[in-house]
């Protein structure tokens, strides 16, 4: 960052960076919507009380949803610890490829951004975390959201929303390559995915990769009773929760989660991804405190904490 940023930065009020934030974000967004060059000066007209548009409303969802995504990148790059050496950086970089990527060439379908048909795609590597495909061409950009379709193993398909994290031209074929991070999926299709991974992981080409493979790292959280489980039910409702675990997790993770009271009468498995990680000291121990957010559609954890609720309700009578 130069003097002069640094001098901006310094001279601005927190009230006025929030606001310049919220402004950069709701021109993305506006940017996004029209695919073309919006001013700046046309995007800060919805941040007018007077403008009640309905556009203006649609803008403000995408513009929260780019901070928040913003937010998380820079906290994954501030959690990586700068290379050592280069040979350190290649064995990090190879035992992580070890423990969450399998090698593999699967047919699949995917649908582009505002686009209703399925087109075909294959996949080159998968973890539980994310994906490498191969397409014909990328109607897509690095940011925007698309919809998986996997072969199940028992199910006819798995359908997984992911977002798009970059694309380059290949260079030994025709067509694109799509780096993708998994982001949202319906509970009943977690087991499935996480089966077809097990079955991916016994393939030819990961042979030496399944005896080291972590597919898909359990975070155990553990309540006293209903009536503890009941009062976090509302953070997971609302997509997260913070924790605190005795190890370190790697923000930008994905992990399942399994929520449950201490006599297993109450349980739910979820797919969380880490956000936040902050280091809190007790005494002579150092735990961790993470922030995780739930990768599944915000109306399905609606409707699973009711009806938890309503079970522990019922058990009480």
């Amino acid at each position: 960052m130069t003097n002069r940023a640094k001098s901006i930065l310094n001279e601005a009020s927190s009230e006025e960076l929030a606001s310049c934030v919220r402004l950069l974000a709701l021109s993305v967004a506006h940017h996004r919507q029209k695919s073309a060059f919006i001013p700046l000066r046309d995007s800060a007209e919805f941040l007018k009380p007077t403008n009640t548009s309905k556009e203006k409303m649609s803008l403000f969802l995408q513009s929260r949803d780019l901070v928040a995504e913003a937010l998380e990148l820079v906290r994954m790059l501030a959690a990586e610890a700068p290379p050592k050496t280069e040979t350190e950086t290649e064995e990090k970089t190879e035992d992580k490829r070890k423990q969450l990527r399998l090698n593999v060439s699967v047919p699949i379908k995917i649908v582009w951004p505002d686009n209703d048909e399925a087109v075909s795609a294959r996949v080159q590597n998968i973890s539980w975390g994310g994906a490498s495909i191969v397409t014909n061409e990328a109607q897509t950009h690095s940011g925007d959201t698309v919809q998986i379709l996997l072969p199940g193993v028992s199910t006819p398909s798995i359908q997984l929303e992911a977002k798009v994290l970059r694309t380059w031209a290949l260079t030994s074929q025709t067509g694109e390559g799509i780096a993708l991070r998994f982001s949202s999926i319906a509970t009943k299709d977690q087991d499935a995915f996480e089966e077809l991974l097990k079955k991916l992981a016994k393939s030819g080409d990961n042979e030496g990769l399944r005896q080291h493979a972590r597919l898909t790292q359990h975070l155990d959280i553990q309540f006293d009773g209903p009536d503890e489980l009941h009062a976090t039910l509302d953070d997971i409702s609302a997509g997260g929760m913070g924790v605190t675990v005795p190890d370190p997790l790697q923000i930008g993770q994905s992990l399942e989660s399994v929520i449950s009271t201490t006599d297993g009468g109450f349980t739910l498995k979820l797919r969380a991804r880490v956000v936040r990680l902050e280091p809190v000291k007790m005494g002579n121990v150092v735990l961790y405190h993470a922030g995780l957010k739930f990768e599944h559609p915000s109306r399905e954890l609606n409707a699973l904490t009711r009806e938890l609720i309503a079970q522990m309700a019922g058990t009480k009578k």
